[in-house]
C-alpha cells in the first residue's frame, strides 16, 4: 500500500468509527491528554484542515459543518485531493507547527496522527482497539523517525514521551506506546 492509500485508509477507519459515535458518548474521556471524544474529533477536523491548507498553500480553512462527522468527511476528502495533486509528495510545504518539509513527510505525519487517533477513539468507546497490522506497522516505522525533542515530545508537544512495552508486544501496542500512550489505558 502506498503512502496516499495508507493515509486514506486511516481516514476511512475514523469515518467508520465516527459514524457509530452518538451524542451520549461525546463526553467520554480519551487517552489524549484529558480530551473528551468530542475534543478529539474536533482536533482531527482542525488538524486535517491545517494539513490541507499546508498542501494547498492557503490560509486557515474553517470546518464546513458544525456536525463533526460531516466536517471530518469533508476535511478528509479535501486532504486526500490536496495530497494527490501532481508533484505534492516531492515538493516542499509548510508542516503545521514545524516549518518546511517534503509533502510526503506531511502525508506520513497525517497518516500516523489519524491512525493513532483511531486507536484513541476505539479505547474511549470501549471497543477492540487492535489496529490493522499492516497499517500499524507502517505507522510504527514512520513514528520511529520522530525526534525526541521538546517540540515533538513532552508537555505541550505533539506527543508524550514513549511508554515502555516489551519488544515482542503487538505492533498496535508498540505504536501507541512509542507515541506516549499506555496500551492498557484506562488501567
Amino acid at each position: 500500500m502506498d503512502l496516499l492509500e495508507l493515509n486514506r485508509s486511516a481516514l476511512d477507519l475514523n469515518l467508520e468509527l465516527w459514524a457509530e459515535v452518538g451524542e451520549d458518548r461525546l463526553d467520554l474521556d480519551t487517552p489524549c491528554g484529558g480530551w473528551t471524544v468530542y475534543e478529539l474529533m474536533r482536533h482531527q477536523v482542525e488538524t486535517t484542515l491545517s494539513f490541507t491548507a499546508a498542501a494547498l498553500e492557503t490560509g486557515p480553512i474553517e470546518p464546513a459543518s458544525d456536525d463533526m462527522l460531516t466536517a471530518y468527511r469533508m476535511a478528509a476528502d479535501a486532504a486526500t485531493e490536496a495530497f494527490r495533486a501532481d508533484g505534492f509528495l516531492d515538493r516542499t510545504a509548510t508542516f503545521p507547527g514545524y516549518g518546511p518539509r517534503r509533502g510526503k513527510d506531511l502525508v506520513a505525519a497525517h497518516f500516523v496522527d489519524n491512525l493513532v487517533h483511531a486507536w484513541d477513539l476505539r479505547r474511549a468507546l470501549g471497543v477492540d482497539a487492535t489496529l490493522d497490522p499492516d497499517l500499524a506497522d507502517a505507522a510504527h516505522r514512520m513514528a520511529l523517525r520522530y525526534p525526541d525533542t521538546p517540540d515533538v515530545r513532552g508537555p505541550g508537544a505533539a506527543f508524550a514521551h514513549p511508554v515502555p512495552v516489551p519488544e515482542d508486544a503487538p505492533v498496535t501496542d508498540r505504536l501507541v506506546a512509542l507515541l506516549g500512550r499506555s496500551p492498557t489505558w484506562p488501567a
